[in-house]
């Protein structure tokens, strides 16, 4: 019976540490290169890292691990255009938590925003969850970044 509890233990355990967020980032935009400009590194471990640098009509895929698995798992990212100093950016953010009540992680809204430019020079920023297990606490999140510049 001792064994059953601890194996029983163990494997909650095991699948909690390894509960992760896969996250595909888009640039959805015909010819504008962005670059990463911020990830969160003080709560999350990123596996692969991401590109620095996403092409335009190009994709990145890595997977976010928590540092806090049982508390919170975090996806913080911010990409600019690289093409000037003032080109607008996208701020994109997914925050699991745990609910005391029930025990189980639960995903928060997806934020996705535009910063910066300007009036003519807009980026246009979506976030998705695309899936959520509510058992092990593991995400699918898809990020899209375009511009509007007239």
């Amino acid at each position: 019976m001792l064994k059953k509890i601890l194996f029983t233990s163990a494997l909650v355990i095991s699948s909690s540490a390894v509960a992760n967020i896969k996250v595909n980032v888009e640039n959805d935009s015909n010819n504008y290169d962005v670059v990463l400009t911020s990830k969160d590194v003080q709560t999350s471990t990123y596996s692969p890292d991401p590109q620095a640098t996403l092409a335009a009509n190009s994709a990145d895929r890595f997977s976010v691990y928590s540092n806090y698995p049982d508390v919170v798992r975090l996806v913080d990212l911010e990409y600019k255009f690289s093409d000037s100093s003032v080109a607008p950016r996208c701020h994109f953010r997914l925050v699991i938590m745990k609910d005391y009540r029930s025990g189980k992680m639960l995903p928060q809204k997806v934020i996705a925003e535009n910063e910066g430019g300007s009036y003519r020079d807009k980026a246009i920023c979506s976030g998705k969850l695309d899936s959520f297990n509510l058992n092990t606490g593991e995400a699918k999140v898809t990020f899209s970044i375009n511009r509007r510049k007239y």
